[in-house]
């Protein structure tokens, strides 16, 4: 068993894993900027999407509202119709 070519082996595969985390850390320092805008591109679409369901439930609530009014008032629209036109209820 040869201790020195053991050593050497053992620094050369170190060497070759520094190296490869090198290159990962070049890409990573080349990608997490991206993945920052991405990030802040995400949440500003999330905000858009938040307004506009906000709106859409005031809108849904007017709706509903309006619908409730209707179901009061159609019985009298209609019999006040139905008078005009000359038919009886």
């Amino acid at each position: 068993m040869d201790v020195q070519a053991e050593i050497s082996e053992l620094k050369r595969r170190v060497g070759d894993l520094e190296g490869a985390v090198s290159v990962l850390t070049g890409h990573l320092s080349r990608v997490h900027p991206e993945l920052v805008d991405l990030q802040q591109q995400s949440a500003q679409s999330f905000e858009k999407i938040g307004s506009v369901m906000e709106r859409l439930v005031v809108r849904m609530d007017t709706v509903g509202a309006h619908v409730w009014s209707l179901r009061d008032d159609l019985p009298a629209m209609i019999a006040e119709a139905l008078v005009k036109s000359g038919r009886r209820i």
